[in-house]
């Protein structure tokens, strides 16, 4: 029943994860549906999917990545296709997910089962080989969205997206200056550079979530737990409700957090500051959305990707702590569209 609900969250979370213009709607709209089911923290990783094989002569595993629709993708093989693929770890999930489209459905994944995500069903799969020019992954197992030509496409340019098969497998390096992933065999890593060390807690839903001092105005200081997640499409996401010390900041504006089917109503706002030990970082948007007093962490109390790539990252999630490096851009000045 467990896998059921996670598989049904993560299909959601991720049709409301591609909003055109880089808005997102998942926060604020899943919290009341989210807070009838168990909040579930997860404190053991669990076992890794499949098995792996490094195909490289020194043993090093990069996969370069490119932005494309505010979102960073990769090329990987799928049983030998081609196809172009999303990290996401807003949730940890062993599934590989793939986006049901006519090239998806042309990879002939051999049906296993199925599952249901609300009223609509989806294909399961297992033994898929997923490849890239260093490594290669076996026995992955996937969920398969159906594709239906009469709906739009929010998964224009994206096949698929892999979270665990990464996660539990390795220390995970993503270099925003130099556009890689490095992935780096659990047991082989050290650290020797200069960024800050921080500790990961476990969060709802398989999620992470890490320490920040926020800054709404007036150097009035809010500490929050902030659900980490390379899948956010605005520098910071705050709950207005749960905490009386976080309040709109002088320039918000009601606007609509994404388009058509899956836009909401809430907030953007420009806070004062962020910040992670000695990092901080000022004047960050911030998309704020209205939830009940009890509501948990999940898709309203966030760092996405925009504020992640200020740094180069690694996840770490076998020791649960990230590396913040400042990157390039840290000290570049945020830009966010606004819909109103």
């Amino acid at each position: 029943m467990k896998s059921a609900i996670r598989i049904i969250w993560i299909l959601v979370l991720i049709v409301l994860f591609f909003q055109s213009d880089g808005q997102s709607g998942v926060h604020g709209l899943l919290d009341k549906e989210k807070d009838r089911q168990e909040t579930r923290s997860t404190g053991e990783l669990g076992s890794p999917p499949g098995t792996y094989e490094i195909l490289s002569d020194n043993g090093r595993i990069i996969i370069p990545f490119e932005f494309y629709r505010n979102k960073f993708r990769f090329k990987a093989t799928i049983n030998g296709h081609a196809c172009n693929m999303l990290l996401d770890n807003g949730s940890l999930w062993d599934e590989l997910l793939f986006f049901g489209s006519p090239k998806v459905d042309s990879i002939g994944f051999e049906i296993t089962g199925e599952t249901v995500i609300g009223n609509t069903k989806a294909d399961t799969s297992t033994g898929i080989t997923l490849g890239f020019k260093d490594v290669v992954f076996h026995e992955q197992t996937a969920v398969i969205t159906r594709y239906n030509a009469s709906l739009p496409n929010p998964w224009e340019g994206f096949d698929g997206q892999v979270s665990a098969t990464f996660f539990k497998h390795f220390v995970v390096r993503i270099d925003f200056d130099e556009a890689v992933i490095e992935l780096i065999p659990l047991g082989q890593f050290t650290y020797a550079g200069t960024g800050r060390t921080f500790r990961m807690h476990p969060g709802p839903f398989a999620s992470r979530t890490m320490t920040a001092d926020i800054v709404i105005q007036n150097e009035e200081t809010v500490t929050l737990d902030l659900l980490i997640d390379l899948g956010g499409l605005y520098p910071l996401y705050l709950p207005i409700g749960r905490d009386d010390r976080i309040t709109l900041p002088p320039d918000a504006v009601e606007t609509s957090l994404g388009r058509g089917l899956f836009s909401q109503k809430g907030y953007l706002g420009t806070i004062q500051s962020v910040r992670f030990g000695d990092y901080r970082l000022n004047n960050v948007p911030a998309a704020f959305t209205v939830v009940e007093k009890d509501a948990n962490v999940y898709g309203n109390t966030m760092i996405g990707l925009p504020l992640l790539r200020r740094f180069n990252v690694i996840f770490d999630y076998s020791n649960e702590r990230i590396i913040l490096e400042p990157s390039k851009s840290f000290n570049d000045p945020f830009e966010v569209k606004r819909n109103q």
